[in-house]
């Protein structure tokens, strides 16, 4: 079972890093007890940390800061219920880290000061997630530009009158979210420079892994593959695997709860009436879309489309369809489909073609109306001043620093740069793209009135206008009712120990998931899944569930059994690693048997006669890698290739290795070469090793801290 394999990897892991843990015990020795709690009480509370409680409403405000940083990065790219799971997760995961840090940096007396904190927002160099804020790049330069903070801040508390309050609100609640989240992630970058800088590769170290990196070996080995002894020969008891699990407590060591289930899945898919139903459905509208146009077209089409009407002109940079070849060269008043489009059924006519450039230069004066000034005054003000500049009596450049509203390009008399088509509000997006170079008029949009002039326009090419109706192909109410069914008649049918005998039955595919903790959010195969995971640390080993709903990426129905109960400690043996542990314990006794079989063999030719296996070689290589391409992955071949006691031209003892037993001889061992440039070798290997070592202690620095603490997670509160 995968879990196992999770565990030796974990294992293998850990036997490398052992140095360099103990370089930071200081900081993370057996500094994690507390009797500190929550004033809100534990009956709530997510999770509890050395005492220290995680509260509901604090895990909220977390998740709320993690989707505004992710919609921002993503360029508000949809917010599937995959995000979302992998938000929660992180969130919670997150939360129960700086539990961790906080009694860490308080039990070694450091503090991070308000104004510290407030630097990380509006210092000379704030931090990096806060200069990747958008509104905060300089178009001129594409950098940041540390004075749009100010400017961005006094825009929000001082909105012009007739901006919309609600986006403004939403507005003002984004960045308060994003400079948190900014903050939040300081104090752990700080935790974690105070563990990098303590890092340090001592000579000792440093000499090591020069004198391996230099010195090579040659040998020549034979592998007796553990295959050659046949399983009938290996019996295994239950006494044999618990011997062998209790002998390696530290290998089969857990470090949380897990819990693994098998599980059916009935899947909501659309049935073929249902495919049926929607093609017709717009096989109607085809007829009445054809005769369509202008305000009648739009009304049509917002009327019987899932997508509303878009009076836009695409181009293939910017239709996100495999059909847009196919689209894009049709002639106006073409009725293209019903075709399958992602998810939907769509039908699309050919409105308009004509030629545009692709970005366009522009400059603007913005006139908005306020209560010293009503709409028709600003109206007039604006003309006026466009008037003004067209006779040559004012400057652009002068009249935008003077009288526009957009202070944020107002400095530059009004100069927006180049932008796509579509990137500004409908009516300013069509001057520009519509009129021609030179071109300047007073245009009204949501914001008032703009005096804008077309400077530039690049790359010309045919935009097509498109109206499209769209039909998700979705499974209707009576196909869903019939598959839920389904389910519930397989979960009323084949309760408890019945479930195997069901899944024969009606030839169900089983499928397992396995180390799933109370904490998690999603399973691997199912995806978010909270429900269940509620319900596997409630069950108890061999129940079965009742009819549980997973609605991501689609709505499937899961029916599961709990067939791996294990607690934090040593693996408990039971039926569902019974399978992999005796494979591991069954491989050990085979490598045993080759040792005793061909312990009485004195060369290297002897044994490869006995065992039928051929003598490989491998050349000229260091200790730094285990695998060796004749060989294959024997970290312990390599190892005693480099073992001083290990004799040049003498059969080495047996090996035990991954799925094998070795026998080598050293052929030749070149020693370490003096080098004329050993103090600058010496130190660049030494920022090499540091450098290594923080990257390793850093990747691990949250699960180590993990391990140490006491950690309790509470299963119903966890939503």
């Amino acid at each position: 079972m995968a879990i196992i394999q999770k565990i030796r990897d974990k294992y293998a892991k850990l036997a490398g890093g052992v140095i360099a843990v103990s370089l930071i015990a200081f900081v993370v020795n057996d500094a994690f007890n507390s009797n500190s709690g929550s004033i809100f009480g534990s009956s709530k509370a997510l999770a509890k940390v050395d005492g220290s409680s995680v509260d509901p409403l604090e895990f909220d405000k977390r998740v709320r800061e993690y989707n505004t940083v992710f919609s921002i990065s993503n360029q508000n790219r949809e917010m599937t219920d995959e995000i979302r799971a992998q938000i929660s997760e992180q969130a919670l995961r997150d939360l129960v880290n700086e539990k961790i840090i906080d009694k860490q940096l308080s039990k070694l007396g450091i503090t991070i000061s308000d104004k510290e904190m407030k630097d990380v927002v509006y210092g000379t160099t704030p931090s990096n997630i806060i200069m990747n804020y958008p509104v905060f790049t300089n178009p001129e330069t594409g950098g940041f530009d540390p004075s749009r903070i100010k400017a961005y801040e006094e825009q929000l508390a001082n909105p012009p009158a007739q901006v919309d309050l609600n986006a403004l609100e939403k507005e003002r609640e984004q960045w308060e979210n994003y400079k948190s989240f900014a903050m939040h992630q300081y104090k752990m970058q700080r935790f974690n420079g105070l563990v990098n800088a303590s890092m340090y590769s001592p000579k000792f170290m440093v000499d090591y892994k020069m004198a391996a990196q230099n010195e090579m070996a040659s040998i020549r080995v034979v592998k007796v593959p553990a295959t050659t002894i046949p399983d009938s020969e290996v019996p295994l008891t239950d006494a044999d695997i618990n011997s062998y699990v209790e002998k390696h407590k530290k290998r089969f060591e857990l470090k949380e709860d897990m819990r693994g289930i098998d599980y059916v899945a009935f899947d909501v898919v659309p049935s073929t009436e249902d495919t049926n139903t929607a093609a017709e459905s717009l096989a109607k509208l085809k007829q009445d879309l054809t005769v369509k146009s202008g305000d009648q077209l739009k009304d049509f089409v917002n009327t019987n489309s899932e997508d509303a009407y878009r009076d836009f002109y695409f181009t293939k940079s910017s239709l996100k369809s495999v059909y847009a070849d196919t689209l894009l060269s049709q002639p106006v008043g073409t009725v293209v489909g019903p075709y399958i489009d992602g998810k939907s059924f769509v039908i699309a006519k050919i409105t308009d073609r004509r030629e545009m450039p692709d970005s366009v230069k522009a400059q603007h004066v913005l006139i908005q109306p306020t209560q010293q000034m009503n709409d028709s005054a600003a109206h007039k003000m604006a003309d006026s001043l466009m008037l003004a500049i067209q006779s040559g009596a004012a400057n652009f450049d002068s009249v935008a620093r003077q009288f526009s509203a957009d202070k944020q390009n107002s400095d530059k008399g009004g100069d927006l740069g180049y932008f796509a088509y579509g990137q500004m509000v409908p009516e300013f997006n069509d001057f520009t793209f519509m009129g021609k170079t030179g071109e300047i008029k007073v245009v009204k949009t949501q914001f008032g009135y703009h005096i804008v002039r077309i400077n530039d326009q690049k790359n010309l090419q045919n935009g097509t206008k498109i109206a499209f109706i769209t039909k998700s192909l979705y499974p209707s109410d009576a196909t869903e009712t019939e598959i839920y069914s389904k389910a519930t008649e397989f979960a009323s049918k084949y309760k408890g120990a019945k479930f195997e005998e069901g899944v024969t039955a009606t030839k169900m595919q089983k499928r397992e998931a396995d180390q799933v903790r109370v904490q998690d959010f999603s399973i691997g195969g199912l995806g978010p899944a909270r429900e269940i995971v509620r319900w596997m640390y409630d069950a108890k080993q061999g129940d079965v569930s009742e009819v549980l709903k997973v609605t991501s990426p689609n709505t499937r129905y899961i029916i599961a059994k709990l067939t791996n109960i294990q607690s934090k400690g040593t693996l408990k043996v039971n039926d569902a690693v019974k399978p992999e542990l005796e494979n591991i314990v069954r491989m050990e006794k085979k490598m045993d048997k080759i040792v005793e079989k061909y312990k009485s063999q004195t060369s290297l030719e002897a044994v490869a006669q006995a065992a039928g296996q051929p003598v490989l070689a491998a050349d000229s290589f260091t200790n730094t890698v285990p695998y060796l391409a004749s060989v294959g992955y024997e970290p312990k071949v390599v190892g005693y290739s480099f073992y001083k006691n290990a004799k040049v031209g003498s059969i080495s003892p047996a090996i035990k290795g991954q799925d094998g037993v070795s026998y080598m001889v050293i052929t030749q061992r070149v020693p370490k070469q003096a080098n004329p440039n050993e103090a600058a070798v010496f130190q660049q290997q030494q920022m090499m090793e540091q450098q290594q070592m923080q990257r390793t202690i850093g990747n691990n620095l949250q699960e180590m801290l993990m391990r140490k603490a006491n950690v309790k997670y509470y299963n119903d509160n966890i939503r």
